[in-house]
């Protein structure tokens, strides 16, 4: 009697964590599911004659065909599909700069920080910067920090640099571009970590832009409305990029 009641805790204790796994999981597949790409974002990832586009393992390479020299390495943002950054790499390649949208361990770059290396290792360019949206950004800045023979400039798009990827004492150009409508950007945080890039650092507001528009993907759960149009806010995006690189030499 005493062995069957025993079988039966067993049983009972195995069927309770089965069922804590699944709940588990299905949590974790409800919740880490990435904002998809937008058609138009789709239709950014068609090559012309003067620019190809490749989508392998680790990046989609926007490969100009008259290239200026520098190359464009891009994190996406937390949970965002790559591909959702391919108006605004197109944009930047089309400047004459082959750019690369880095492909994220399920679309986070926290787990992915050192995968530019690979880039940077397989390709045959001679300078990078590296840049990137929200939690892609923070990490680019952290690759940026701790490869600085590797990376001549980072920007940054609704995102900062915390302690772990401080630029302070460097003279690496950096880049800083927030939307004045972000529902999602922490400003706090923003502020604190304008202390960790150096005192050259630029800065740049899009009037009416958003958390969202930096890429194609849709609204993003928590942002605000943004009052100009997803085109003119990567737009404007592009243009402070490639202004910056021409400003500060980076080509």
């Amino acid at each position: 009697m005493v062995q069957r009641k025993k079988k039966k805790w067993v049983r009972r204790v195995v069927i309770g964590v089965l069922a804590l796994l699944i709940c588990l999981g299905f949590t974790a597949y409800v919740y880490l599911q990435p904002y998809e790409a937008s058609h138009r974002a789709i239709e950014a990832m068609s090559p012309s004659d003067k620019l190809s586009i490749t989508s392998q393992e680790d990046w989609i390479l926007f490969q100009p065909t008259d290239s200026v020299g520098t190359s464009v390495i891009f994190y996406p943002g937390g949970l965002v599909e790559p591909e959702s950054y391919a108006p605004l790499a197109r944009g930047i390649a089309k400047q004459g700069y082959p750019t690369y949208i880095v492909k994220m361990p399920l679309d986070l770059a926290v787990l992915g920080i050192n995968k530019a290396e690979k880039v940077i290792e397989q390709q045959n360019h001679e300078s990078y910067i590296i840049g990137g949206h929200s939690l892609g950004g923070a990490m680019a800045g952290r690759f940026a920090s701790n490869h600085q023979n590797d990376i001549e400039g980072l920007f940054l798009l609704a995102s900062y640099v915390d302690e772990g990827g401080s630029l302070a004492s460097t003279s690496m150009p950096v880049l800083s571009i927030i939307g004045s409508n972000d529902g999602i950007m922490n400003i706090e945080k923003l502020e604190e970590g304008k202390q960790y890039v150096p005192k050259t650092a630029t800065y740049h507001e899009l009037s009416g832009g958003n958390h969202s528009q930096f890429g194609s993907y849709g609204f993003q759960e928590g942002d605000q409305k943004a009052t100009i149009s997803e085109g003119t806010q990567i737009n404007q995006t592009t243009s402070f990029i490639t202004d910056w690189m021409t400003t500060n030499h980076l080509k």
